[in-house]
């Protein structure tokens, strides 16, 4: 059984609504969700909100937070979360923001570097992440970078999801 597949369990099982809003990860977690049939039932929707004015105007992530911590950020990522789940009326959300490279790295924030916010009812985890490839390929090793953490964001959920008795 694929991680989408148990995703989608998990929200049966507990009757749980997702939705999604992407920077890094460009819809690639959406679309890992939607290849599993009947998804629809629970999966509300997505948005990839890569440019600052996305973030801001679509899901609300304030001029203030985008301005004093950048837009890859715990406060981002986080506000990122809480805002699509108000948005798209879920009681489970993801969010992604980071930088997959190859350009746009820096000492304090490196290629590679990606914030995931999840979200089940009101509890909320943000985890930082460095994810590493070894191809000398850029593009290869930006797309590594994405699918990593695509993959780790509904890791991260479905272990949310695993703690919660009531969604």
């Amino acid at each position: 059984m694929s991680i989408e597949s148990d995703l989608k369990q998990l929200l049966t099982e507990k009757k749980a609504t997702l939705s999604v809003a992407e920077s890094c990860t460009g819809g690639l977690i959406s679309g890992q969700i939607v290849n599993v049939p009947g998804i629809s039932e629970y999966f509300m929707g997505g948005i990839v909100a890569y440019d600052n004015s996305v973030k801001m105007k679509v899901l609300n992530v304030s001029t203030e937070t985008l301005l004093k911590y950048g837009a890859v950020s715990e406060e981002t990522a986080k506000e990122m979360v809480e805002n699509v789940k108000k948005l798209m009326n879920t009681n489970c959300a993801i969010s992604t923001t980071g930088i997959a490279g190859p350009t746009g790295g820096t000492e304090e924030k490196p290629v590679g570097l990606v914030y995931i916010g999840v979200s089940v009812k009101e509890r909320i985890e943000i985890q930082r992440f460095i994810f590493k490839d070894k191809h000398s390929d850029p593009i290869k090793k930006r797309n590594k970078i994405r699918k990593k953490a695509a993959k780790k964001a509904i890791k991260l959920l479905i272990s949310l999801l695993k703690e919660e008795k009531n969604v």
